[in-house]
């Protein structure tokens, strides 16, 4: 072991840009300190001189120093390269280290002279590269539970129509209607469960986002299990890149079948109150005006006047006509809820 004057080592310790110190491996008290350790440290060097090892770390591991210490001081010859440790300084600012040191005796005792470079911001970008990389997995984690737990299909294909991701919903869709589980990279629609016409719309569909155009189409295809007709409303958006380049397209697709057969009940219903109106107004209102007309004449005083027997026989003509229009009115309103017939969802 050495017995190194470091007074005619100046420039390898005084002058060393980062912080190094002297201690004595018996006792663990600094022996000699340099300037750059006092400026990133906070004490004076009469200060530094009155420290242990033990004064310089962080609370949270002095169990760990002492461990190492038993463990190695007594085996610790020529460079050791100690690791990462928290230190702090005098203020109470955490400062992490990587502690290099080397064996040497120093007024005649047995020491360690030791190199501690500062290397926080390297840890504080690191931990903070690590937290965003977790937000990031947890906001992905996240985008794919929310995403995979919905029945609208999702999906992204690049600029050869190849598919880039899709959600569950879309995979059981598709794999529901062809017999063909989709994966990535497989050209989409380009496979046995699409015959050439299929093939011809979908690419159609896809040139024109890829030129740039956001819009929405419904798409109709027919349930292999139970032959109904279904309707996907579909929304197709260019996907660019920084460079305002498109490299390929999101696409949205939605069952309206129970939307459309909605709409189209209400549609229904809407006919039939127009026409029960029409009824009601035209076809019910004649005859209605007739009976009344027929009242006003008959003769009230004397219900045997021969001339009744004409207006009664009027009158039962407008009442089977006033019947016949009721039954009318009727059958629009409930004949078409009949079994058979066409009901809304």
């Amino acid at each position: 072991m050495p017995d190194l004057p470091l007074n005619g080592l100046g420039f390898f310790f005084d002058d060393n840009p980062n912080p190094m110190w002297v201690y004595e491996i018996s006792s663990l008290l600094i022996l000699k300190v340099n300037k750059a350790a006092t400026e990133s440290y906070g004490y004076a060097e009469a200060e530094f001189l009155t420290l242990t090892l033990r004064d310089l770390r962080d609370p949270s591991e002095l169990n760990a120093l002492d461990s190492y210490l038993a463990e190695n001081t007594l085996d610790l010859k020529g460079i050791v390269h100690a690791g990462i440790w928290k230190h702090k300084s005098k203020s109470g600012n955490l400062i992490y280290a990587e502690i290099s040191s080397h064996d040497i005796t120093f007024k005649a005792a047995a020491c360690r002279i030791v190199v501690a470079t500062d290397v926080s911001e390297k840890i504080r970008y690191q931990e903070e590269a690590k937290l965003k990389e977790q937000e990031l997995e947890w906001t992905k984690s996240s985008l794919e539970a929310l995403i995979n737990n919905t029945e609208d299909q999702i999906w992204s294909v690049d600029k050869e129509t190849r598919y880039v991701y899709m959600n569950q919903a879309y995979r059981n869709k598709i794999a529901h209607l062809t017999g063909i589980e989709p994966k990535e990279g497989d050209y989409s629609y380009l496979h046995a469960g699409y015959d050439e016409q299929i093939i011809k719309t979908w690419n159609s569909y896809y040139s024109r986002a890829l030129s740039g155009e956001i819009y929405t189409v419904v798409n109709e295809s027919i349930d292999p299990d139970t032959k109904e007709l279904l309707s996907f409303e579909i929304n197709f958006n260019p996907i660019y890149n920084e460079k305002g380049e498109i490299t390929g397209i999101g696409c949205f697709a939605r069952n309206i079948t129970q939307r459309l057969k909605s709409e189209k009940a209400i549609i229904d219903q809407n006919e039939r109150l127009r026409h029960i109106a029409s009824l009601t107004s035209h076809e019910l209102r004649r005859p209605v005006a007739s009976m009344l007309g027929l009242i006003a004449i008959m003769d009230r005083r004397n219900f045997f006047n021969p001339d009744n027997k004409e207006i009664i026989e009027h009158l039962l003509t407008v009442g089977n006509e006033i019947d016949e229009v009721i039954r009318l009115i009727v059958d629009k309103t409930f004949m078409d809820h009949l079994p058979g017939k066409y009901q809304a969802p």
